[in-house]
């Protein structure tokens, strides 16, 4: 991935995908070596002119880019318009641990409301913020649940009223223990 002004690369395995491809290319960086996923590695230096004007050296030849940052990328740093020789590539670079946060984002986008909540995971209620009756917003930390020593804030995956809270602070819960039911 394409970093501007000198930023490090944090991950070395990137995701590219030019002009919409089907499946993208995996590339792995290291220095200031590209290394493709057919085995082929070449060196390379890069920089940039000017914020839109990127300088590529590559097997002895010098390539000069307009890359434009798209607004419509999820992640920032991700999605470039390149313009090379009045040609236009579309390209998206993400790195592994990008990819499975997009997805992430993706799936929560379509969960439904449920009528109960259940520990994702077995450890201890620190803290219950709600009582039975209350009108709860989306988003609202809801209870607080200790595990592997790391309290984690479950909230209101929407807008919803609580009809039965079924744990009491300090108890203990297994993983898909039932801890609040509401009404939808």
């Amino acid at each position: 991935m394409v970093k501007k002004k000198g930023a490090a690369l944090i991950m070395k395995k990137y995701l590219i995908n030019i002009n919409e491809n089907e499946t993208p290319m995996e590339v792995m960086l290291s220095g200031n070596s590209v290394k493709f996923a057919d085995n082929d590695t070449e060196e390379f230096e890069y920089k940039f002119l000017t914020d839109e004007l990127l300088l590529v050296r590559l097997d002895h030849k010098n390539y000069l880019f307009k890359a434009d940052e798209t607004i419509e990328s999820e992640i920032k740093h991700t999605e470039f318009m390149l313009e090379y020789n009045s040609r236009y590539y579309h390209t998206v670079c993400k790195n592994e641990m990008e990819v499975l946060m997009e997805k992430f984002a993706k799936s929560r986008g379509t969960v439904k409301i449920k009528n109960e909540l259940l520990s994702p995971m077995p450890g201890a209620i620190v803290k219950i913020n709600v009582k039975e009756g209350d009108a709860v917003k989306k988003g609202q930390v809801l209870v607080v649940l200790e595990a592997m020593k790391m309290e984690n804030e479950l909230k209101a995956a929407g807008d919803c009223k609580i009809a039965k809270i079924l744990i009491e602070e300090k108890e203990s819960v297994d993983k898909n223990h039932l801890l609040i039911k509401f009404e939808v």
